[in-house]
């Protein structure tokens, strides 16, 4: 018979619920972008494609998770694994590394998409599809490796996956690499946030420089990179601004002002607001301009990974102790962060969305039907 050990329920039963949450999290996000899709982006494709990824993988978890609980005992690792378990090293390597690369290509294409003034929108059906498929290819060719090297069995946790003796494959298949997607979307999110920050503040001033003017020879002198700069970052699609920026435009003191800026028509009302401020003799309205949004919470809410680098930590550096030693009890529990990080990527990327765009239309019909 097979050796093992008494469940421990203080780590197990955090990390089901985690897996669990994060599955019927992923779920519910795919469902309502599908019963309530919102505006067509590539970036919402590739939100799906995210939201799959952590469905599958919390599935695959929750499963083995309530095998084990459900018999109470944990196999110990120096027992062979049964194909149960290869299935489940298999699925757990494949699908974690799917969701970190679908994380790192969102980040590529809102960068993409803030410098190419959101040329990437227009992007071609098949070049689209290619680009979802991408993100499963590394995972699948991972993880078919760690079979064929015969490096899954039974872990800390409720799962299979690489044995803690094959630290080399660890790393070299997992750890290693989103670290580095760690270190480069740090890198580009920093990049986005510090670009969106000075254009905004460019844009303001803009609007203080007009205000200041009383000839209409004097309005005309601007600098020549401003219209450059704005209309780059103005893609209220491809960043996920709309929302963002249409809650200044909500809170702003006329309703007037409300109704003219919808994410639809933000990009071309600025424009226009520019070339008036160039060309027009006629008093520029310093409304036209958006106000700067809350950088800091439009990146937290619209897909800055932070909230996944942060649960990965514990799970990281649990793998790392068992590899070199034995891992404390404390940080084997710790490790069921990592469990909750679909939760959090539905909550981050779709269901915070939904949520924004549901309050803001019921607020818009109130205020519509407060008007008459």
């Amino acid at each position: 018979m097979a050796e093992s050990r008494p469940i421990d329920y203080a780590i197990a039963v955090p990390t089901f619920i985690g897996s669990l949450l994060s599955c019927l999290g992923s779920a519910i996000a795919i469902a309502l972008q599908i019963a309530r899709p919102p505006a067509r982006h590539f970036r919402h494709t590739l939100i799906v494609n995210l939201l799959a990824a952590d469905f599958i993988y919390g599935l695959g978890n929750t499963i083995s998770g309530a095998t084990f609980i459900a018999s109470g005992r944990t196999p110990s690792p120096l027992t062979s694994p049964d194909t149960a378990c290869l299935v489940s090293g298999w699925f757990s390597q494949s699908n974690a590394q799917a969701v970190d690369f679908n994380i790192l290509i969102i980040s590529i294409v809102v960068l993409i998409s803030v410098i190419k003034n959101d040329s990437i929108t227009h992007l071609d059906v098949k070049w689209q599809i290619l680009i979802c498929l991408a993100a499963w290819i590394p995972g699948f060719i991972t993880g078919t490796v760690g079979l064929l090297e015969g490096s899954y069995g039974y872990v800390s946790g409720n799962w299979c996956w690489i044995r803690s003796s094959r630290l080399d494959l660890r790393y070299g298949l997992s750890h290693g690499w989103r670290i580095g997607i760690f270190v480069i979307t740090i890198v580009i999110y920093t990049y986005i946030y510090f670009r969106l920050k000075r254009v905004f503040k460019t844009i303001r001033s803009v609007s203080t420089v007009s205000q200041s003017r009383t000839k209409p020879e004097r309005r005309a002198t601007l600098h020549p990179d401003t219209d450059n700069d704005t209309q780059k970052i103005l893609v209220t699609h491809s960043v996920s601004v709309s929302h963002e920026m249409q809650d200044f435009h909500h809170g702003s003191d006329t309703s007037n002002q409300n109704n003219e800026f919808h994410g639809e028509s933000m990009m071309h009302s600025t424009a226009a607001a520019e070339e008036n401020i160039g060309t027009s003799s006629a008093p520029f309205e310093a409304s036209r301009i958006p106000a700067a949004p809350n950088i800091k919470k439009m990146m937290l809410m619209n897909g800055y990974p932070l909230a996944y680098i942060i649960l990965w930590i514990p799970g990281i550096a649990n793998r790392l102790a068992e590899s070199v030693g034995q891992s404390p009890r404390w940080l084997s529990a710790m490790q069921a962060s990592t469990q909750y990080i679909g939760l959090i990527n539905a909550l981050t990327y779709s269901l915070s969305e939904q949520m924004r765009r549901g309050v803001w239309k019921k607020l818009k019909d109130t205020g519509g039907r407060g008007g008459h």
